[in-house]
């Protein structure tokens, strides 16, 4: 692979080192109980949009498009 193309294929190494080192760094700062603590605070006064928010998070960025296609191949199966 060219080193100088910027499409690494399946899998972004760049961004899961990225990743990995940042999460280090929130865990290594103390910062997950604050950001915990703050999650529950906006569940508790906002519990019908953190439930609206947790559903469509559970479907990930492309769930609507994974439903409906679904939903297609269901009626051209039965064709």
């Amino acid at each position: 692979m060219d080193t100088k193309d910027p499409n690494q294929g399946e899998g972004d190494r760049i961004a899961a080192r990225r990743y990995n080192r940042d999460l280090r760094e929130f865990i290594s700062e103390g910062r997950v109980e604050p950001a915990a603590r703050q999650a529950e605070l906006y569940v508790e006064a906002h519990p019908d949009e953190a439930t609206r928010a947790e559903r469509k998070a559970k479907h990930g960025p492309m769930g609507w498009l994974a439903r409906t296609v679904e939903s297609i191949r269901a009626v051209l199966h039965r064709m």
